[in-house]
């Protein structure tokens, strides 16, 4: 019976987390139908800096929730910045202001990658200690800095605390549309 039960490459796994964080991207900036938050990106690159954190909390919550450890961090990592990276350099215009410009944010991927994914391991420690409030506004936290290098103010908090919710909710979600995803 073991035909039955095939194993998914890491290939897989990275195609998988592309599409579910394009998906969450997609349905969460602004202009989108279901958009939970008016996100408000003041930094010449908060489109592409937003994208990666999508990116990052697909990752995030793949590995997080991989008990059994079939997804190998460092492949999933190495796929989720080709991609950012490709995505970047052929759709510039869709994610920064001035596309020309657009270089330095570009080979800054990996390092500003790793910093979030570095973040969500603060949030899964959080979450492991049951602490859901701290949790949720730590996400909030992280998506303000993909708008501005100021801290979140008290209407920050307010205008993004919906969208960090609903990410925080969608996690878990998130994890096993990946897995269904990287299964087919």
């Amino acid at each position: 019976m073991s035909w039955f039960s095939r194993k998914p490459t890491q290939q897989k796994y990275i195609e998988a987390a592309v599409t579910v964080a394009s998906n969450l991207f997609l349905h969460t900036i602004p202009g989108a139908e279901d958009a939970p938050a008016p996100l408000q990106f003041g930094l010449p690159d908060s489109r592409y800096r937003y994208m990666l954190f999508c990116v990052s909390a697909v990752a995030a919550a793949a590995l997080a929730y991989d008990e059994k450890k079939h997804i190998q961090p460092q492949a999933l990592m190495e796929g989720c910045l080709q991609f950012a990276r490709w995505i970047a350099s052929e759709h510039a215009q869709e994610y920064f202001d001035d596309p020309t410009s657009s270089q330095d944010s570009i080979d800054n991927t990996k390092a500003y990658l790793q910093e979030l994914l570095k973040s969500w391991g603060r949030w899964a420690e959080l979450e492991k200690r049951g602490k859901t409030v701290e949790s949720i506004e730590f996400i909030l936290h992280m998506i303000r800095a993909t708008e501005s290098h100021l801290p979140a103010d008290t209407a920050d908090v307010q205008r993004l605390g919906s969208l960090a919710l609903s990410i925080a909710c969608r996690l878990q979600t998130m994890r096993g549309a990946l897995i269904e995803l990287a299964s087919r």
